[in-house]
């Protein structure tokens, strides 16, 4: 059988303008499908939800650090400082953070502005450093407030910045195990759980640095307080 004859002419043809050219061979494929790149800055937005929290907990340690630096100052030298408040460290403290207008050092009006500018945490177990305790006075008894230091047990417990009324210092005296048990049950005394939500900005307030973040604390220098 005759083979058909191949067109070498226009074979020929075709290599010479190829290599005098000298175009590649392109190949068409289908490209794998990739996600977009991460674009900084257009990530989408978090929720109210997500950004009230992230800054709660920010301004929550915020207030724990200022208390750390703040630890082993005299209280009797602040406004309505001295051997019956209960509210002039906690006041000076949120001060320190939050700036203008001013928290008022004086018991009743520290819940008062806490109920207004923080939210109370019914459940112990949500409780964290930064968060602020109050027994409100009754009647006859003076109350007392204080600045949830660090978690000392899973009970949970932890350590309680307060005015240490023996000597007029702001320091962690208490436990919250020893709290409960001496105002509450032993003076009868209500318990509440504040955590502070209102941000410098919202009044147009300046928040303020530690006293001194080079110097250490000065609970670091005081003796030994006895068990509370």
């Amino acid at each position: 059988m005759l083979q058909p004859l191949l067109p070498w002419p226009r074979i020929l043809k075709a290599c010479f303008w190829f290599l005098a050219i000298g175009t590649p061979a392109v190949h068409a494929y289908f490209l794998p499908e990739r996600p977009p790149p991460a674009i900084p800055g257009a990530q989408l937005p978090e929720t109210d939800e997500e950004e009230r929290a992230a800054r709660d907990r920010d301004l929550g340690m915020r207030i724990y650090r200022e208390a750390i630096y703040s630890a082993g100052m005299d209280t009797g030298s602040l406004p309505g400082g001295g051997t019956f408040s209960g509210a002039a460290a906690v006041a000076f403290v949120l001060n320190r953070v939050l700036g203008a207008p001013p928290v008022s050092p004086y018991l009743s009006d520290l819940e008062h502005w806490l109920e207004g500018n923080g939210k109370r945490i019914a459940d112990m177990r949500q409780l964290r450093p930064g968060d602020i305790i109050l027994s409100p006075h009754s009647l006859t008894i003076a109350g007392q407030a204080g600045i949830l230091g660090r978690k000392i047990s899973n009970y949970p417990d932890f350590e309680i910045y307060a005015n240490w009324a023996q000597n007029h210092l702001f320091v962690p005296s208490w436990s919250l195990r020893k709290w409960k048990e001496y105002f509450e049950s032993r003076l009868g005394l209500d318990l509440v759980f504040f955590r502070v939500t209102r941000s410098p900005e919202k009044d147009g307030g300046e928040p303020h640095e530690s006293l001194d973040r080079r110097r250490r604390p000065l609970i670091g220098l005081l003796p030994a307080s006895p068990s509370r």
